[in-house]
């Protein structure tokens, strides 16, 4: 779970209190063993560059071995626009790290077609999803696509239906290493309940700090 959280360099570093498992939608993503550090990297608006090239620098500039970190670019600005979510229910502890811009926003039209308007490449919804439980890989791919549905939703629920997602959104489930994997974390679960309950807050925690106005 997570040990700390600072900013520095533009960027968010969190640092996890073990090494963990995580499959991750990032540009460094995919499964990974031996994560200890979870970075969310705001980037200009105007941001073209090689995305590899950019996490790279990162870990180089924040000294941290790039074998260890997972990272989220987002070019909303860090780092008011992120915030930490916890939850325990029943056995089951979740915590949720997301950052919040939506200014590429997209609509799933009826009929399955896709709306999308505003600037690309600017803003995102990512969210890293740590799980006190080990997870099997089809559990994590369930806690995914149960996350992502439920972020969709609250989004959907927050805007009257204008808003499902960005065009650049990323997700990450993160997941001791060590310990007796639950099989599977799809609705019906105690783990798929305690994701979705806890995403649902997070997502609108995060939503309410986006709209604030500045100060």
């Amino acid at each position: 779970m997570i040990n700390s959280v600072k900013y520095l360099s533009g960027s968010i570093i969190i640092t996890l209190n073990q090494e963990v498992t995580a499959l991750a939608s990032t540009v460094d993503g995919g499964l990974r063993n031996g994560i200890k550090y979870i970075i969310h990297h705001q980037v200009p608006k105007d941001f073209n560059n090689d995305p590899i090239k950019e996490v790279t620098k990162v870990h180089r500039e924040l000294s941290i071995s790039s074998d260890k970190a997972i990272t989220f670019l987002t070019a909303t600005e860090l780092p008011r626009n992120h915030i930490t979510h916890r939850e325990v229910i029943n056995d089951a502890e979740i915590e949720v790290s997301i950052t919040t811009g939506l200014t590429n926003p997209y609509r799933i039209e009826r009929g399955g077609s896709i709306e999308v308007w505003g600037g690309l490449h600017e803003s995102t919804i990512n969210m890293a999803i740590i799980i006190s439980k080990p997870l099997t890989v089809q559990a994590m791919i369930d806690a995914i696509m149960l996350s992502s549905q439920v972020k969709a939703l609250t989004l959907a629920e927050l805007t009257n239906g204008k808003i499902h997602g960005t065009t650049s959104d990323a997700v990450a489930i993160i997941t001791p290493i060590n310990g007796n994997r639950e099989l599977y974390a799809g609705p019906a679960t105690t783990i798929g309940k305690a994701v979705t309950h806890a995403v649902y807050n997070a997502v609108m925690k995060a939503y309410e700090t986006y709209v604030k106005p500045k100060p």
